[in-house]
């Protein structure tokens, strides 16, 4: 190779590094913060792989006083695993609901969690998985605990007041694991012993669950409901008294 070549193929290079570069650049404006799907050993496979576990995009804000971000960030099962504790058929549910009446909030698929309230039943799957997704907290008075709401959800948003009721289709959680959870909670407050292999019989059954909800379209898992003109109630323990409104009126 000549001196020439040489000095042109070296500035080729140059170009070339400068270019990536700045393609590089003009993409990490745009790119999310990435959730971790890949299996673990709290993760399996079957999780991590399942055709119907798709992650959402979130919206926040910057800082403790900041506006909106910029970029986006993804939020997976497995990041609701963590913060959890454990993957369990409750927490599956739970985010796929969720996940559902969100893909109806935000059509454009960017969820804003500043702009979010709901109503869960005192569970810590739902809470947990509600809190997390939508944002939604007690202290701040928008998540109300509600146990009249079942194994499902409220979601509105705030700005529009738009809100949905989801929850699972008649049938679609098994009767049998219904009644074997209710058995073990049951021995457990009565402080009885549990066996351990009754434990991992449930244990099955809930992964069996996990996987049905995981590899199954909503449409044929879910309920979801428009409500109209919803009021949201934080709390229902304050308010006037009705009993001295007419105190003065005459006889």
């Amino acid at each position: 190779m000549t001196l020439r070549r040489k000095i042109e193929f070296k500035v080729l290079m140059v170009l070339l590094f400068i270019f990536l570069g700045w393609v590089n650049f003009v993409y990490a404006q745009g790119t999310e913060g990435n959730s971790d799907n890949t299996a673990d050993w709290f993760y399996p496979s079957w999780v991590a792989n399942a055709p119907y576990n798709n992650h959402i995009v979130v919206r926040d804000t910057e800082s403790s006083l900041g506006r909106y971000s910029l970029k986006t960030k993804t939020i997976g099962l497995k990041d609701l695993t963590r913060i959890h504790g454990h993957l369990c058929d409750g927490l599956v549910i739970s985010f796929v609901q969720i996940k559902e009446v969100l893909a109806r909030l935000f059509p454009e698929g960017v969820v804003d969690r500043t702009d979010l309230r709901a109503v869960s039943k005192n569970g810590p799957c739902w809470v947990d998985a509600i809190a997390f997704m939508t944002g939604s907290r007690i202290n701040f008075q928008t998540l109300r605990i509600d146990n009249a709401v079942g194994d499902g959800f409220i979601i509105q948003m705030i700005s529009t007041s738009e809100a949905y009721l989801v929850h699972l289709k008649p049938g679609v959680f098994p009767e049998e694991l219904k009644s074997v959870e209710a058995k073990i909670r049951q021995l457990r407050a009565e402080g009885r012993h549990v066996e351990a292999k009754d434990i991992d019989a449930v244990e099955t059954m809930q992964n069996n669950l996990s996987k049905k909800i995981l590899t199954t379209p909503s449409s044929e898992l879910l309920v979801v409901e428009r409500l109209k003109d919803y009021q949201f109630h934080y709390c229902d323990f304050f308010g006037e008294r009705g009993d001295v409104i007419n105190k003065n009126m005459g006889r």
